[in-house]
């Protein structure tokens, strides 16, 4: 039995900078809650922080801890339940240097590709079925001036 694991081994070997982060939906009423203790009690940091308007001005707001990182989307339920499904059913997210490079990894594997590269405000977004309902998503963080916080540094 394997006992040890490899990014290289990885599909997203020679292009994975940062992850994974769960991806957390919060309601605006849960978002000082939640941020509150992650910071306090998680010794949490906040990495970056943006809108996205053409999803109904969702906020994403990416933390980091050393015991693991969320990127919390911040909307309304009536808003998220309107997004694509794509999107409502993501579960992790990677942030990686080329998410066209990692799509032909993805497909020389089989791996589905729901939704093809999207530039957005971080830079790109898009998604990959890694198992039926367990979407991934992949970003490029190449707009620097959302960051906060460097997700190169650990």
């Amino acid at each position: 039995m394997k006992t040890k694991s490899e990014i290289g081994n990885t599909f997203l070997a020679g292009h994975f900078q940062s992850g994974p982060y769960e991806r957390l939906f919060l309601t605006p009423e849960q978002e000082s809650a939640y941020m509150d203790n992650y910071l306090k009690h998680l010794d949490g940091v906040v990495e970056y922080e943006f809108r996205l308007e053409e999803y109904y001005n969702l906020k994403v707001v990416g933390l980091r801890s050393a015991l693991g990182n969320v990127s919390a989307v911040i909307l309304p339920e009536e808003d998220r339940l309107k997004l694509p499904y794509y999107i409502q059913e993501t579960r992790t997210m990677y942030i990686v240097d080329s998410i066209e490079k990692v799509y032909e990894e993805a497909e020389k594997r089989g791996i589905p590709i729901l939704q093809k590269y999207t530039k957005n405000i971080m830079g790109g977004q898009g998604r990959l079925e890694l198992a039926p309902g367990y979407i991934m998503e992949l970003a490029e963080a190449t707009n620097k001036a959302l960051f906060l916080t460097d997700p190169a540094a650990k």
